[in-house]
C-alpha cells in the first residue's frame, strides 16, 4: 500500500525526506489532539490514523507501534518543558528564595497538558509495553531533561548541591505522575467532585504543584546547612 499525501481530495505518495518528516509531524500532532480530548489511554492506532487522515496500515510506515508514537511525542514534550523551566529559572536573575523557585516550578507546567498527561502514563502504560531500546530512549530523555536543569536550578538556589537538586527533580516527577490524573478527572468524576461534600478534595493542579515544590525545597534547604555542634 502506498503512502499518501492529501492535496484536496487526492492522495500522493510521500517520497522525499521532508515529506516523510511532514507526515511524521502530522501523526504526532494528531496524537496530541487526541490526548487533549480524552487522555493517553484513549489514544489508539485507529484513532490516530483517523485524526491524521491516514489509513492505519500507513502509520506503520512511519512508526512501528502506538508506543513508539507516544514515546517520540514524550521526548519532544519533556525537552520543551525542561528548556522552558530553565528559561524561567534563569530569569530569576541570580540567587533567590525557595518561594520564587517553587512558583517557577508551577509556572513551568502552565499549558503543558500534553507533557503532564504523557508523564502520568509513562510508567503504568507506555514503558510497560516498550522494548529495551525504546526503554533506553525513554530513560535518556528523562536524564537529559534533569541534567539540563541542574545548572539553572543551582543558579537560583546555589546552596543546594547537585544531588539535592536531582532529588528535588525526581520527587517532583513522581508527584507529577501521581497527581495529574486526580487533578484532571473525567466528566463523571468531575461532576461528582462538584458536590459540596467534596469541596475539600478538589485539586487546583498548579497550586498543588507550587505547594509541593515549596514543601520539598524547604526540607532540602533545612538539611543542606552544615550541622553545628551546640555550645556546651
Amino acid at each position: 500500500m502506498k503512502e499518501l499525501k492529501r492535496e484536496g481530495t487526492h492522495w500522493q505518495r510521500a517520497r522525499r525526506p521532508d515529506q516523510v518528516k511532514e507526515r511524521r509531524d502530522s501523526i504526532l500532532s494528531a496524537t496530541s489532539r487526541l490526548i487533549e480530548k480524552g487522555g493517553v489511554l484513549a489514544v489508539g492506532l485507529t484513532a490516530i490514523a483517523r485524526e491524521a487522515g491516514l489509513s492505519k496500515a500507513n502509520l506503520y510506515r512511519y512508526f512501528e507501534s502506538r508506543e513508539a508514537i507516544l514515546l517520540e511525542l514524550f521526548e519532544s514534550e519533556i525537552a520543551a518543558w525542561s528548556n522552558h523551566f530553565a528559561e524561567i529559572l534563569d530569569g530569576l536573575a541570580g540567587p533567590t528564595d525557595i518561594a520564587a523557585v517553587a512558583q517557577a516550578t508551577a509556572d513551568s507546567l502552565q499549558g503543558r497538558e500534553i507533557y503532564c498527561s504523557l508523564f502520568s502514563a509513562l510508567a503504568p502504560d507506555l514503558e510497560s509495553r516498550l522494548t529495551e531500546p525504546f526503554l533506553i530512549r525513554s530513560r535518556r530523555s528523562l536524564r537529559e531533561a534533569f541534567v539540563g536543569l541542574i545548572g539553572p536550578f543551582r543558579g537560583a538556589l546555589p546552596h543546594l548541591s547537585k544531588s539535592q537538586v536531582n532529588e528535588f527533580l525526581i520527587m517532583h516527577a513522581m508527584f507529577l505522575a501521581g497527581i495529574w490524573s486526580h487533578a484532571t478527572p473525567g466528566k463523571a468524576l468531575a461532576e461528582v467532585m462538584g458536590r459540596e461534600e467534596f469541596v475539600g478534595m478538589r485539586m487546583n493542579f498548579l497550586e498543588r504543584a507550587r505547594w509541593h515544590a515549596l514543601i520539598l525545597l524547604t526540607g532540602l534547604e533545612s538539611i543542606s546547612q552544615p550541622r553545628v555542634k551546640p555550645a556546651e
